[in-house]
């Protein structure tokens, strides 16, 4: 470039002089984002925003550190079930517990047989991917609780604990 041009590329299309753009929006930016997360840790130490620290603790009874939940485990027996063609493995050893009120516990028991079939006919209908892929213990048990739950009914059933989950 020569130094006409170098002028021209210094001067607008009027003629006049360009501006440089202004530092001042950025740095105004920062100050009221300093501003703000300083104003807002001041109103959450101070309790004024209920969120963490003492507010929370005051607004939250705590149950006794010896009370424990009224809850009983029905053991379920292994089941072992024969995976799919195409399997890394052959078999799937599974075992686990039913965690339920302790009002409930004869209720499950009873219908224990019905639980085990429940659970034997989904593990068998499970392709080779859903058993060896990531997340597959997850899904499983979501499934198998949402069975448990299905024989069982409503509010009788806590949760599921699987205590083995063994392919080979």
């Amino acid at each position: 470039m020569d130094g006409s041009a170098m002028t021209e590329a210094a001067t607008g299309e009027n003629g006049g002089e360009v501006k440089k753009a202004s530092k001042l929006g950025p740095i105004l930016g920062l100050v009221l984002c300093l501003l703000g997360g300083g104003l807002g840790f001041f109103a959450v130490s101070n309790g004024f925003v209920p969120i963490g620290g003492e507010a929370a603790q005051k607004t939250e009874p705590h149950a006794a550190p010896s009370a424990l939940p009224d809850v009983a485990f029905v053991d379920i027996p292994t089941l072992i079930v024969t995976l799919p063609p195409g399997a890394q493995n052959g078999h799937l050893r599974f075992s686990g517990q039913i965690e339920v009120p302790s009002e409930y516990r004869g209720d499950v028991e009873f219908l224990l047989p019905r639980i085990q079939d429940a659970m034997n006919g989904y593990l068998r209908a499970l392709s080779a991917e859903d058993i060896e892929g990531p997340g597959a213990l997850f899904r499983i048990r979501l499934h198998l609780f949402r069975r448990i739950v299905t024989v069982v009914g409503l509010g009788k059933v806590n949760g599921l604990l699987v205590t083995e989950f063994i392919l080979n």
